[in-house]
């Protein structure tokens, strides 16, 4: 068999810790219209990590104390909703607190106008539920085989589409990791990177250092009690070290930005098939071409051939799933063990194991003639992979930094800070503040009148009245004392140097929002003393004249 990672028993749980409110104000006259606004939202948990005991044996994957699931009546007719997956718009997002540019609010409608390039292949569309979470629904029985039905082609892959091409040749291989600026809310969580194997498999690892390959799948597939977040495309133990073979992938971040051909018509698809608006901020096509099956004796002309897209506008996530027509022929007949896997498991409880891979080896080695989940469509698998995920603060500042001016443009004539507190409080050109955000220890000075753009300048000290950092802001305002909690500009700082938990989102925040420090600063009276020794001076000099 393949070098395997078996029963692998990591213990770094993806626990959602309890969520915490943020209870931020903001009032009505900050003069940013278009900046993200977040009222009461839930915070994003960070994951844990711990030891690895790879032992061998059965491959199975690590488990935490499984999550209770309800059932609840399925409705009479139309599309089934899971109360935990419900159809969200872009007016929910905007109801759930968060304004966004029109381009991550996506259509206003929920039946989006635009039709997919398939439309000649539509046929009525069917919702399935999905197991997990706290609520669920009992799922629809498995898609029929459809033979006569036309199948959906794959999306266009390889060099001719900018496609980057990953392989190695030996028995398991994982591909580099992926780092979404958004995130990407699967579960309960929002997870930071992911990375996809020559095993038909996509994981999001606790960390970088957990990249680990599992080349089995469990034989009685995910249970919902699984700590390693995967989703199974086609999981089942391939091998490419023969020279046969090969994986591709493409990056597509489209937040702020024109979007190419097929990430319109991947946000069609999930418009026309989830019955959801949505505009994609992130996308990941991965193409698997002619991949072998692990065994030393097998013909390499039996392979498979499918695709992923994973997409996410950093509040909702999908991943569409291809079969190529065809393409998908290995031998199972001659496989030690049946057991390919088709589904996801969250890490915190929420996971879905396809009908189709309940069936025998004729069918769930060949979903390429099968109706699709949530399509109808031969080929094509949608599956809806957030479960109420809190409130992206990633997602608010990138769309915050992507519609701010340069500073260039506003910064002119604004002053440094004074180097001590006293020096600034001693100086007509600012004023004190609390320090809001940054606790009674720190104290703030801003400047007490706007430059001609209607700009200023924040000032911290600490405890020892020493300047801590000086920012540039954009907007300046009259008075801080009353309400430091209703403040935008502070607000902004905490979502991209607190919350957003990125050094590289506050370093996005600093060009926006540049530092400053107190060189070159002169209090008033040094001003009037050095004015008063140079007046001396000129009237010395023309005295002696």
């Amino acid at each position: 068999m393949a070098t395997t990672a078996a029963a692998i028993t990591t213990q770094h749980p993806a626990v959602t810790p309890e969520a915490v409110h943020d209870e931020l104000d903001v009032p009505p006259d900050v003069p940013l219209g278009t900046t993200p606004v977040i009222e009461d939202v839930k915070g994003i948990p960070a994951n844990r990590e711990g030891d690895t005991d790879l032992s061998t044996g059965t491959t199975s994957l690590p488990t935490t104390s499984p999550l209770a699931v309800t059932w609840v009546p399925e409705p009479a007719a139309g599309v089934t909703v899971l109360l935990s997956q419900g159809l969200t718009t872009g007016q929910e997002a905007v109801e759930e607190g968060v304004i966004l540019p029109e381009a991550i609010q996506g259509e206003a409608s929920a039946n989006s106008s635009g039709s997919s390039p398939d439309a000649r292949e539509l046929l009525p569309a069917q919702q399935d539920g999905a197991v997990g979470g706290v609520e669920g629904i009992n799922p629809e029985p498995a898609g029929e085989m459809a033979p006569a039905v036309p199948a959906v082609p794959l999306y266009g892959y390889g060099a001719r589409e900018n496609d980057q091409e990953y392989v190695e040749r030996k028995v398991d291989f994982n591909s580099p990791l992926f780092k979404p600026e958004t995130g990407f809310p699967f579960g309960k969580t929002l997870r930071s990177s992911l990375y996809f194997t020559d095993n038909g498999q996509i994981i999001f690892p606790a960390s970088d250092n957990n990249v680990f390959t599992y080349p089995n799948p469990p034989p009685s597939g995910f249970n919902g009690h699984e700590e390693v977040p995967m989703i199974a495309v086609f999981w089942d133990n391939a091998d490419f070290s023969r020279g046969v073979g090969t994986t591709f992938y493409q990056e597509f971040s489209t937040l702020n930005r024109a979007k190419p051909p097929f990430v319109r018509d991947v946000e069609a698809k999930v418009r026309r098939y989830l019955r959801s608006s949505y505009s994609a901020a992130w996308t990941l096509k991965i193409t698997w071409e002619k991949a072998p099956v692990y065994a030393a004796w097998t013909d390499t002309r039996k392979t498979v051939t499918y695709q992923a897209v994973l997409t996410t506008d950093g509040f909702r996530s999908y991943i569409l799933m291809l079969y190529q027509d065809g393409g998908m022929q290995w031998d199972y007949t001659r496989l030690t063990s049946t057991d390919v896997l088709i589904g996801y498991t969250s890490g915190d409880g929420f996971y879905y194991n396809d009908d189709l891979t309940k069936r025998p080896p004729a069918a769930k080695y060949r979903p390429d003639q099968f109706r699709g989940y949530n399509t109808d469509l031969r080929g094509l698998w949608i599956y809806k992979l957030e479960s109420r995920v809190g409130n992206n603060y990633r997602l608010k500042c990138l769309a915050w930094t992507g519609q701010q001016q340069e500073p260039r443009a506003w910064s002119q004539g604004l002053p440094t800070c004074p180097c001590s507190l006293q020096q600034g409080q001693q100086d007509p050109r600012f004023k004190s503040s609390r320090g809001g955000r940054w606790g009674a220890h720190v104290s703030m000075l801003h400047s007490a009148s706007p430059n001609q753009h209607g700009a200023g300048i924040r000032c911290l000290y600490d405890s020892q009245d020493q300047l801590i950092e000086g920012r540039q802001e954009r907007y300046w305002r009259s008075s801080r004392q009353a309400s430091p909690y209703r403040d935008q500009e502070l607000k902004l700082y905490d979502w991209c140097c607190n919350r957003a938990g990125s050094a590289h989102l506050c370093a996005r925040y600093s060009e926006k929002r540049p530092k400053i420090g107190c060189d070159g600063y002169q209090s008033p009276s040094t001003d009037s003393s050095e004015e008063a020794e140079n007046d001396s001076d000129e009237q010395i000099d023309g005295e002696d004249k």
